[in-house]
């Protein structure tokens, strides 16, 4: 087979040097990073051997809001239970605090499971450390609270049915959970850099609304001694020139939070671990949802155990990337039909999951008329889960089927 010259590497490379291609510059910009660190040469993140500087305005070396000079005569966030008052602080400074987001019991109850599982993990040499902090992946694999903490459940996070709504309203119905994760800060730990969490779809910046939305529960109280995470408020909003994403920006403050609250925080915030002063652990979790477009930074459909699936909601189902659409994670087709509402059974692929985890799920191999009139349906787990959970499949179905045949001529072979 001779394959045209215009179409071998070599002859695409030179055709390529000095071409119009327009979207170059911008994907190579290296926005909104390029201009932050230009016009802030501060927020230079020190290396994992070097010593951390303070006294020289570090971007680790600061304090909480209510004590800095730039920030303390500030209308900042401050925690409280006014569904009017977060929806403003979210908008205007970029991240809001729940006042009492969790009740004391649940706090007791979520602290002391994360902190044996992340201790079993260190005892096992699985767990996931970094010089900064350990992160507990895969929390709904790992507590009936966190799956209910998922689920935005009263009875696991009281303040869960407010959660819901601000998400709603931020990003649309039908978000997803990227990950759900707990962030343990050690001591004496160096300072995460500055960045956002929606950095994955960089240089693009929606102006408009983010893509990606926060829930941080606050398991003790943290502030500048034992970490509170570092902080600019309004960074969800560019303020740069002339090709700049970002000029000069304010300094960062460390969370200031008591024990219970709950934060949401823009994506496009830009936040950073902060330096543990203090000789305890810090813990955290963090729960980040988005746009359900986005490709989720865990992988549930592959992650979530057969325990857990065979209990959980459909809510569950849907946040967790398993209701499946025409615009995306369909398997073999299957989802194309469905409408993307919660419990619709049209695009469940936990169905596909179950068949896969008992061993039953034989994929469509390549295929000859001839070849399929020896088969049934029910061999594949295509065949078995269309079946029983494609309620627009029936009388209309077969018809369709039926009107195509007519209009299709045999095949033959192509000389």
């Amino acid at each position: 087979m001779t394959i045209p010259l215009e179409f071998t590497p070599e002859f695409i490379d030179v055709a390529t040097e000095n071409a119009f291609t327009p979207y170059r510059q911008f994907l190579g910009s290296g926005e909104p990073y390029r201009s932050l660190l230009k016009n802030n040469p501060w927020m230079k993140v020190p290396g994992p051997d070097d010593a951390l500087e303070w006294g020289k305005g570090r971007y680790y070396d600061t304090t909480v809001a209510s004590k800095h000079p730039y920030w303390q005569d500030k209308s900042l966030p401050t925690p409280t239970r006014d569904i009017g008052k977060l929806r403003h602080d979210l908008f205007e400074w970029g991240f809001c605090l729940i006042e009492d987001g969790l009740s004391s019991d649940q706090v007791d109850v979520i602290h002391t499971r994360v902190a044996e599982q992340a201790a079993a993990e260190r005892a096992l040499g699985l767990a996931h450390v970094s010089p900064a902090q350990q992160h507990v992946w895969a929390l709904g694999n790992k507590g009936d609270v966190f799956l209910r903490c998922m689920e935005m459940d009263p009875t696991a996070i009281q303040s869960g049915p407010l959660i819901e709504r601000l998400h709603d309203e931020t990003l649309g119905a039908g978000w997803n959970h990227l990950s759900f994760i707990s962030n343990i800060s050690f001591p004496g730990c160096h300072p995460q850099g500055l960045h956002q969490d929606q950095s994955f779809i960089v240089p693009y910046l929606p102006l408009e609304a983010p893509v990606l939305v926060n829930t941080i529960c606050i398991l003790q109280d943290v502030n500048e001694h034992n970490g509170g995470t570092l902080l600019i408020p309004g960074t969800h909003r560019p303020n740069g020139r002339g090709g700049d994403t970002y000029g000069e920006l304010p300094p960062p403050v460390n969370l200031e939070a008591p024990r219970g609250a709950v934060m949401l925080m823009d994506g496009r915030v830009f936040h950073g671990g902060a330096v543990n002063r203090s000789d305890r652990l810090r813990y955290i979790i963090t729960n980040s949802v988005v746009k359900p477009w986005i490709r989720q930074q865990e992988n549930f459909s592959l992650t979530m155990s057969p325990e857990v699936l065979a209990k959980a909601s459909d809510k569950f189902l849907m946040r967790t990337g398993m209701l499946e659409t025409s615009t995306r994670g369909m398997v073999e087709g299957y989802g194309y039909s469905d409408s993307g509402r919660t419990g619709d059974p049209n695009g469940s692929i936990v169905h596909v999951r179950r068949l896969m985890d008992q061993n039953e799920y034989q994929r469509l191999p390549a295929l000859t008329p001839a070849r399929a009139a020896e088969l049934a349906p029910s061999r594949f787990g295509l065949g078995r889960i269309k079946e029983v959970h494609e309620t627009w499949r029936g009388g209309r179905f077969n018809k369709l089927l039926e009107q195509v045949q007519d209009r299709v001529p045999e095949p033959s072979r192509v000389g």
